[in-house]
């Protein structure tokens, strides 16, 4: 099965729900130990004329990695790590291969995609946390988890090539925790964007080929943020997607989260950051609250693929509707426990709350930015873990929603005109974020 992917299209999100105990409707399904390769299960889904999905979690309670068949709601693999915490998941670039986030170690693991083993381990200078792909380069950042460092890493031969940030370790104040970097950015094809979480600033890295192949990474630039930046948006996503593509236009436009602190009572902010030939600039930003900063915190916010709108979550319950033309907030709308990530549906209008705490998902008409209902997809917490995941995936029609309840170790699917989980999978453990890959076949 070669080419597997050449003719995929990779989604990476970042954002979450959870599932166990909905009720009879959902058609339950229990996981098997008959594993598939994933190339197996494709030439499957070919034989059948269908155009399928796949899902990749890591699961940072079983240590492996979990691979599901999103059409057919079926486990069809599981990898068991090399390292400890292993967090998520993402595609090595647009290749063949998986790289395993494990954040309790000093590595991450390549792992085959139509095999389905590891083909090699990556020693890295620093715990992992997360990746961002430039496919005009071929060069996968991952940031760190324990010191504010970034390591640069070719994705053909899985090595190296720099490390930028300091060897030390860390332990960030703000509301996002205590990983020392937020989720790497490339912002232009030559630039990408270290969020140095200990430091509240971002610092901008300009990337060079020198002529003899190796790759000379610079310091260009550091801008200070209120308190520490958790992620930039520069495209309709959850933000988790930092990639840059060939066929990518070159923006003058990002947004960045800050995540406030609860202990200098510093609320969340949505920054708007311009691109003028060479410099980054923070032009203006808006604040999500003057009072009752104490019980605030955000790390995730998601621009409309088609509207000028920017729904940022918080964990006080609410979520904040900003209108990105006159940078103000036009509305809110109250959600659940641990409020994060945002999943829009533009075919039908939905916007789907991760809440992170909680037993359900808070479903939003976009129309009008108001609560439309919320949908329990968990049961109770039995492992004291966040109760949704991450990362989501919508259809391409926009019919179904999937998402792993995390702490129940069961992964849904939600169906987006009744409102309701129709099917569920367990596959026990904590899978908590990672990717997914939508396959089209001849």
């Amino acid at each position: 099965m070669k080419n597997l992917l050449k003719n995929s299209l990779y989604i990476s999100i970042f954002i979450g729900i959870f599932l166990t105990g909905c009720g009879s409707d959902a058609a339950a399904v229990k996981q098997t130990s008959n594993f598939k390769t994933l190339a197996e299960s494709v030439e499957e889904s070919n034989a059948s004329k269908t155009t399928n999905a796949y899902a990749f979690y890591g699961d940072t309670q079983l240590e492996r990695v979990v691979a599901i068949d999103v059409n057919k709601m079926e486990l069809i693999h599981e990898v068991n790590t090399s390292g400890e915490n292993t967090y998520t998941v993402g595609q090595a670039g647009d290749l063949n291969k998986l790289y395993a986030i494990t954040r309790g170690s000093n590595a991450l693991d390549v792992i085959d995609l139509e095999s389905m083993e590891i083909l090699k381990t990556i020693e890295l200078q620093h715990h992992p946390r997360s990746c961002a792909y430039n496919a005009v380069l071929g060069l996968q950042l991952v940031s760190g988890v324990d010191k504010v460092m970034t390591s640069v890493i070719d994705v053909e031969t899985d090595t190296v090539v720099a490390v930028v940030g300091e060897d030390k370790e860390v332990s960030p104040k703000d509301y996002g925790g205590s990983n020392a970097t937020g989720h790497p950015f490339w912002l232009t094809s030559d630039k990408f964007a270290q969020l140095n979480r200990d430091a509240r600033q971002i610092e901008i890295y300009k990337v060079v080929k020198c002529d003899d192949g190796s790759w000379n990474v610079s310091l260009s630039q550091c801008i200070k943020t209120p308190t520490s930046p958790h992620h930039i948006i520069g495209s309709g996503n959850d933000g988790m997607d930092g990639d840059f593509h060939s066929e990518d236009t070159q923006k003058d436009t990002y947004y960045v989260v800050t995540e406030g602190s609860q202990n200098d009572l510093i609320p969340p902010k949505l920054l708007e950051i311009t691109y003028d030939d060479c410099d980054f600039t923070i032009n203006r930003e808006v604040s999500l609250a003057d009072e009752n900063v104490e019980n605030m915190g955000a790390h995730h916010a998601t621009l409309h693929p088609t509207e000028p709108y920017v729904y940022m979550a918080s964990t006080n319950q609410i979520v904040y509707v900003i209108d990105i033309d006159v940078m103000s907030i036009i509305a809110t709308v109250e959600a659940g426990i641990g409020a994060a990530h945002t999943t829009f549906v533009p075919q039908k209008n939905l916007a789907v709350i991760t809440n992170h705490f909680d037993t359900f998902v808070t479903i939003i008409d976009t129309t009008t930015h108001t609560k439309k209902v919320d949908v329990n997809v968990s049961g109770p917490s039995q492992n004291g873990t966040i109760s949704q995941s991450h990362t989501t995936y919508v259809d391409p029609k926009g019919d179904f929603f999937y998402a792993f309840a995390t702490d129940n170790g069961i992964f849904y699917e939600l169906d987006l005109t009744t409102l309701e989980v129709s099917r569920t999978l367990e596959t026990g453990g904590t899978p908590k974020q990672g990717c997914f890959l939508e396959f089209t076949l001849p």
